[in-house]
């Protein structure tokens, strides 16, 4: 028996990146019956919104296609309950999107979600900078804990004449590949998260065969 049937949901996705990068609107604008654990700042970042997440965010959304090739669609959890039927013989996969706090200081928090992860999407705020050098600790940070497993980087906030590019983004973290995104647009939004799904997705047999191998052992 696979540890995937265990689970509440098929997927984990652990959603990273520094201070005020868009994680929780992203998840957010994916769920917006998700939830946050925030405290209020004292001021507005950069002339954003005044809460941060010193928690978590915990959204739950049903990933659904006809057929295995197609990019599919993001459907919130509670609608997708209320209009099951619309979606009968399509392809689902139950999602969890965990965002963690981006402050440097919260690392003992991040440590603890990541638990049961299966894909990491981490987040940048491209009309910042000065944001590069967090970034560039989070994404060690994240490498060093996962290793090889999936992971897609993004360049948010593509909506501001400021941002930078995501091959400019790509250059300054030394990554590959790098896609833009505006985490405020639920398209957007929803195609950096299919992207890592498929991503995910390309590499799970090798995943069920290593967890098949351990519980051979362990049974």
């Amino acid at each position: 028996m696979s540890l995937k049937k265990l689970k509440t949901y098929d997927y984990k996705i652990y959603v990273t990146g520094p201070f005020q990068a868009g994680k929780t609107t992203l998840i957010h604008t994916l769920d917006p019956d998700a939830i946050s654990v925030e405290r209020d700042m004292k001021e507005a970042y950069r002339g954003e919104k005044s809460t941060t997440t010193t928690g978590f965010d915990l959204g739950r959304v049903i990933w659904v296609r006809k057929e295995a090739t197609h990019t599919g669609l993001i459907v919130p959890k509670k609608e997708y309950n209320r209009e099951t039927s619309e979606y009968d013989g399509w392809i689902t996969r139950e999602i969890e999107l965990r965002g963690v706090p981006g402050q440097l200081h919260f690392k003992f928090v991040r440590d603890t979600m990541r638990v049961n992860t299966d894909a990491v999407l981490m987040i940048v705020d491209a009309s910042d900078p000065g944001m590069i050098g967090d970034a560039s600790a989070i994404l060690a940070e994240t490498t060093a804990s996962f290793g090889d497993i999936p992971m897609v980087a993004v360049a948010n906030k593509q909506d501001r004449d400021d941002a930078a590019s995501p091959e400019d983004i790509g250059l300054w973290l030394g990554l590959p590949h790098v896609v833009g995104m505006c985490a405020r647009n639920h398209e957007s939004a929803k195609d950096a998260l299919c992207l890592l799904l498929r991503k995910l997705e390309k590499n799970i047999p090798q995943q069920r065969q290593d967890t098949d191998t351990m519980m051979t052992h362990n049974f």
